[in-house]
């Protein structure tokens, strides 16, 4: 059986070792419980923004297929719906009876129906039924907490043992060698000096190394006075009786000396153990200190956007091979039945579904990611006559802004542009998706506009969009083409649109881009584009 006294045999390290981990350990769950309340305030953030676009997209779509009788379309729509981790169960009823369902029910405490009517005309045609889970949120943060406390409670008893291992070399090795001088010193030992196994440094060690050196001293002094009193006694045997008196009087002036003695030696370690008192205090400082910035640390890398999808990754994946290893055993001991086979494959399937949207997860960051990058395909120039290209972003505008967004586009004249067809529609696109994502948050009703005019005595064209939201804060505007910027992070955003944008107009098109209010106070996007890249490489911009 493992012995903790034999592996640490100092009392006062076992104690140092013990408060730290009781400390630690005490910040650790602290901590882990505040990361799980933020992480399950946001899943449940993020689980209502998927209700909300089911609300706002799906049912009108799935409303006007049905209306249309195009089945194949609402199929697709079904399983679409099933995409969100929370949908377990999706099924159509319509008015005659008939039913359209995707996916299977799942019987658990954590599940809730959620009913939507389909009407289209303001006529009722059928309801949508969402069997909406929620249990895999809990069961992600059980893991989430499991794996923090483990990890801190290992990383916490390591650096404890570092912290032990210094306070012994540091302390209390040569507590030790004092200890065992003053117990081992003796009148037959004071030829020989204390010296602690260190270079001599001024501190309070050496202090009291000092006062044991210095005791020794006098104690080997008075020993000498003392060896030569009495060999002056033997010479002048004949004076005892007159010196005798003198001689009491000396031995008590002596043994009042070595009481004093022993007295600074008392004092002197009453003070090394104010010192031990003291290192302790420092120490546990120390230790809350370098916890602090280890938690913070944490924070950090947890926020980072890949850390989500790869953790429910591997935790999907690890899941699935115990199910595996599971089956595996069942079947070797020949005790596997259909309800427990079943059951697994509906856990591996589960979780693979899990995987595979982390895994998509993953796959949209990169994506979104690479787009920070240029990658260059041949491509001609491109005659764009504004007017009719507008028409076509207004009608592709109506199929994706919310009907409580008016766009509104101004072309005082009929002009005609030479430039990059798509990266064109991708900028204009962008900056109307950012208008209506920021400008108008919380479902807000609002006015976005596109003016477009040409610059006098130059071959460059504005294209201004402008809103009438919340606008842009003081504090925000120096950074809001920077990569990663963005004041919706909870909301699932990574901060990329802008500087895509930024990229595409400085380099792709050739032009500029700048921010300003509006007269609306809300924001403004300034575009400046040259007439014509007739002289620029012809590049595309994914």
């Amino acid at each position: 059986m493992f012995n903790f006294k034999r592996a640490i045999p100092s009392q006062l390290g076992r104690r140092l070792l013990f408060t730290i981990v009781a400390m630690s350990s005490a910040v650790t769950v602290i901590t882990t419980m505040i990361i799980l309340l933020l992480d399950y305030k946001q899943d449940l953030s993020v689980l209502e923004d998927h209700q909300a676009r089911i609300k706002s997209v799906y049912l009108k779509q799935l409303s006007l297929d049905l209306w249309e009788f195009d089945w194949p379309k609402v199929e697709l729509k079904l399983e679409g719906l099933l995409n969100y981790p929370e949908n377990e169960y999706a099924y159509i009823v319509l008015k005659g009876g008939e039913k359209k369902s995707r996916g299977m029910s799942v019987d658990s405490k954590y599940t809730e129906l959620k009913e939507y009517s389909l009407t289209y005309q303001e006529k009722e045609i059928g309801t949508l039924y969402l069997q909406v889970n929620y249990g895999y949120v809990y069961d992600r943060l059980i893991d989430k907490a499991i794996n923090i406390l483990m990890t801190q409670f290992v990383k916490t008893f390591i650096v404890s043992l570092f912290i032990l291992a210094i306070v012994h070399r540091m302390v209390t090795r040569h507590l030790y060698r004092l200890a065992n001088f003053a117990k081992n010193l003796s009148f037959d030992s004071l030829e020989n000096n204390l010296e602690l196994a260190r270079e001599k440094q001024n501190d309070e060690l050496q202090v009291v190394t000092d006062s044991l050196n210095q005791m020794r001293s006098n104690l080997a002094s008075e020993l000498e006075h003392k060896e030569k009193i009495e060999q002056e006694l033997e010479v002048e045997r004949g004076q005892l009786a007159n010196l005798n008196l003198e001689l009491e009087d000396k031995v008590e002036q002596r043994t009042q000396e070595l009481r004093k003695t022993n007295t600074e030696l008392s004092v002197a370690l009453d003070n090394v153990n104010s010192m031990i008192e003291q290192l302790q205090e420092t120490q546990k400082q120390l230790i809350i200190r370098e916890k602090m910035l280890a938690t913070g640390g944490m924070v950090i890398g947890l926020a980072h956007e890949l850390n989500t999808p790869l953790g429910v990754c591997k935790t999907s994946i690890s899941a699935i091979a115990d199910f595996t290893r599971t089956l595996q055993s069942d079947v070797d001991n020949n005790c596997l039945s259909k309800q427990g086979f079943a059951d697994s494959l509906q856990n591996i399937d589960s979780l693979s579904e899990m995987c595979e949207e982390s895994i998509d997860r993953i796959t949209g960051l990169v994506t979104t990611f690479k787009k920070l990058s240029v990658k260059e395909e041949y491509e001609t120039l491109s005659q764009v006559q504004l007017i009719t290209f507008m028409k076509d972003f207004i009608a592709w505008t109506d199929t994706t802004l919310r009907n409580n967004i008016k766009l509104t586009v101004n072309c005082s004249e009929n002009i005609m542009i030479e430039t990059f067809f798509i990266s064109l529609h991708k900028v204009l696109q962008a900056l109307v998706e950012n208008a209506a994502t920021h400008a108008f948050p919380d479902e807000a009703s609002g006015n976005i506009n596109v003016d477009i005019t040409k610059i006098p005595d130059q071959d460059n064209i504005v294209f201004s969009v402008s809103d009438d939201g919340i606008g842009v804060k003081e504090s925000e505007r120096q950074r809001i083409f920077e990569p990663f910027y963005t004041t919706r992070r909870t909301k699932g955003e990574i901060g990329l649109g802008l500087n895509i944008t930024y990229n595409l107009v400085t380099q792709a098109l050739g032009g500029s881009i700048e921010y300003m209010d509006s007269e609306g106070g809300g924001a403004c996007f300034n575009v400046t584009l040259p007439l014509t890249l007739r002289n620029k490489e012809t590049k595309h911009y994914e």
